[in-house]
């Protein structure tokens, strides 16, 4: 039985951690001043793991979506982040991951298709990049998200001093998850940005998730009042980030991802589901996340 193994990347400035357990990044370690920007877990506080989402993002209404004549059943952020990936190709600064669907995945996703999730590291950066290729001889329709969790604070600032800034001034603002559902008919909350800023504090933060729709920034930033210490995301045309903590946590998720969890009114037609990725027979998606530590 193949067992999950863990790989090290390693630049001048950072090293990365990675796992072929769904192909999940573990550790961004700042090798200059021994910071270690990833959360490292707590059952307790925080089981989730640093994952890759798909084929959908967030939740089902009922855990279930209805495609062609019967219903299909998927927990939160779909299946990857408990498969075991094979590693396609290795170097120092680079390992590339490769998941093909089995006849396991076509039962509760019935679609063939092949996904490759590259880590490479150069200087201070990592980028992430993403090769999804259908192939069926049908139309394939999927959501893709990355959602690290990230340590608070980065140093030794405090938990208040922390906030996440947009490069854009957005003109909506975010809408709150219920019961890890949304309801995108409501007024959305503007109040909770000041000139591009979110701060991580009770205020903002309830313990529900925020999410972000139809957004104009390209990247975000993960800062603090008190030093330089930061992490940026450029994830490019990605329409939808969520943002995720609550009172007195000591991390943060932050998660760009092409689509959104079911919303409350869902009839869980998977068609109808937003923000799903239509990808036509035998082509091929492609996407990257850059990481700048700094």
């Amino acid at each position: 039985m193949e067992e999950n193994q863990v790989y090290h990347l390693e630049s001048e400035f950072i090293r990365v951690s990675v796992s072929s357990l769904g192909a999940g990044l573990l550790s961004i370690f700042d090798l200059e001043s021994n910071v270690e920007y990833l959360w490292q877990g707590h059952p307790t506080l925080h089981p989730w793991k640093p994952q890759i989402q798909f084929p959908i993002v967030g939740k089902l209404k009922d855990d279930q979506y209805w495609l062609g004549r019967k219903y299909y059943r998927m927990q939160k952020d779909g299946y990857l982040k408990e498969l075991l990936f094979e590693v396609k190709n290795q170097r120092r600064d680079r390992i590339t991951f490769v998941h093909t669907n089995t006849n396991d995945t076509e039962l509760i996703f019935p679609f063939r298709y092949s996904i490759e999730i590259t880590y490479m590291v150069y200087g201070p950066k990592l980028t992430v990049s993403f090769v999804i290729k259908n192939l069926d001889k049908k139309e394939m329709f999927f959501s893709l998200g990355f959602g690290p969790t990230f340590n608070l604070p980065l140093g030794y600032e405090r938990v208040e001093d922390c906030f996440i800034e947009l490069d854009r001034e957005e003109e909506r603002g975010a809408y709150f998850l219920e019961n890890d559902l949304v309801n995108f008919h409501d007024a959305d909350n503007k109040k909770i940005m000041n000139n591009r800023r979110i701060f991580v504090n009770q205020e903002n933060f309830r313990g529900e998730e925020m999410v972000f729709k139809d957004i104009i920034s390209s990247n975000v930033t993960l800062k603090n009042l008190v030093n330089e210490k930061s992490v940026n995301i450029d994830f490019g045309n990605i329409p939808y980030l969520s943002i995720w903590t609550y009172p007195g946590a000591k991390f943060v998720r932050i998660s760009p991802a092409f689509g959104v969890t079911d919303a409350l009114d869902s009839n869980n037609d998977f068609y109808m589901k937003e923000g799903l990725v239509d990808l036509e027979q035998e082509k091929t998606f492609k996407h990257e996340i850059v990481f700048h530590i700094r």
